[in-house]
């Protein structure tokens, strides 16, 4: 007959092999939630590869050290031009800005050319040879099977050793096909990928529907809904696709008719930008990719509590710590019961807050229960 002792040995034994509990991003080492995209290459029809493209090429690479995108990826596969000689100046430049560029505190990464293609080799030697010291993350498309993502990991990590850079950048992975759908959860589970961000467009044409964009969001909703969850059970993000529609700049002259509705035009694209990510952040998704840099700030604010907002967050999760090291597990809060589940996915606002600079760490220690002991008992 089994002995007290012996049936704790067995809990014991059993609770050491449990994994911690998987909560979105836990398994990523940065965190941003405007994702710019950057052209590597870019010319005026007729121009000179290696002067005209080098210029323009080269102020739009720069526009990652100036705006205040959180990320963002110089693209070398769907921005570039699909021609062996623009494809080359595409990485040529890419790894020279990486070099030579100063990116601040952002999240640096860069998108190959996918697998399948030709460019694949040249743009994942030569950009990492070059400047691999300098990535966070390789923005990986139209992959469809984990053991792509595991083999593209390990030559990532044979090159950085092989150009001696000590760092080894995570894979942020593009879900753009129904395949790669039926493999999200296997693919998340990929040691090195940090992301499933999610490719709208090409999606939608494989599965023959449409990216409409007044109604996406619910169009491909069981796919947007599941990532985010698919994700963070494995410890990682989601990041949302575009909101295509740009804000173009007004071009008319100013006081005419014609620039008025330019400008509503404008205006009504930030909206929509703004309104796809309150609902990206609502679902979970730990960003969003911009493709304009006027979308940056409304984007990134659906991530940015209001002061008001944090502090009363905080507040809340004070007010549940001091109760629970008081003795209780749930306390009203007005007519809502706090327990930790609901304090948990309040203490969510503190911690975008405390990244995004609207409160402080001082602030935290200043509202009573140091910050340390605030996420041990308050956070998820």
């Amino acid at each position: 007959m089994l002995q007290l002792d012996d049936i704790r040995q067995e809990i014991q034994n059993l609770q050491a092999q449990l994994p911690p509990p998987q909560r979105r991003g836990r398994l990523v080492p940065y965190r941003r939630r405007g994702v710019l995209a950057i052209p590597a290459f870019k010319m005026r029809a007729g121009g000179d590869p290696a002067v005209d493209g080098r210029a323009q090429s080269w102020k739009l690479l720069q526009r990652a050290t100036e705006t205040a995108a959180d990320g963002f990826f110089f693209d070398l596969e769907d921005a570039a031009p699909n021609h062996p000689e623009f494809k080359a100046f595409a990485r040529k430049f890419c790894a020279e800005a990486l070099a030579q560029l100063d990116f601040g505190r952002r999240v640096v990464a860069f998108r190959p050319n996918d697998v399948r293609s030709a460019y694949f080799e040249a743009d994942l030697v030569d950009v990492l040879t070059a400047a691999g010291d300098k990535l966070h993350a390789l923005v990986i498309a139209k992959t469809e099977d984990a053991s792509e993502l595991a083999a593209i990991a390990r030559l990532v990590a044979q090159i950085q050793r092989h150009a001696s850079h000590d760092n080894r950048p995570m894979l942020e992975v593009l879900i753009e096909s129904p395949r790669a759908f039926a493999q999200a959860q296997q693919i998340a589970a990929v040691p090195s990928v940090a992301s499933l961000t999610f490719g709208a467009w090409d999606f939608a044409r494989l599965v023959g529907g449409e990216v409409r964009t007044q109604t996406w969001l619910t169009d491909l909703g069981a796919v947007r809904q599941l990532l985010p969850v698919i994700a963070a059970s494995e410890g990682k993000d989601a990041i949302d696709a575009v909101t295509a529609q740009l804000p173009i700049r007004p071009t008319a002259a100013p006081e005419t008719a014609e620039h008025a509705a330019q400008l509503e035009a404008s205006q009504a694209a930030l909206l929509l930008a703004a309104r796809d990510a309150a609902d990206a952040k609502a679902l979970g998704f730990a960003g969003k990719w911009v493709l304009h840099p006027d979308q940056i700030a409304p984007i990134q604010d659906a991530w940015r509590p209001s002061p008001a907002r944090a502090h009363a967050a905080l507040a809340q999760a004070v007010a549940y710590a001091r109760a629970a090291q008081a003795g209780s597990g749930a306390e009203l809060t007005g007519s809502q019961l706090a327990d930790r589940a609901v304090i948990g996915a309040d203490w969510w606002l503190v911690e975008d807050a405390l990244a995004t600079g609207v409160l402080t760490a001082a602030e935290c220690a200043a509202a009573g229960v140091p910050l340390a002991a605030l996420r041990a008992i308050a956070g998820a």
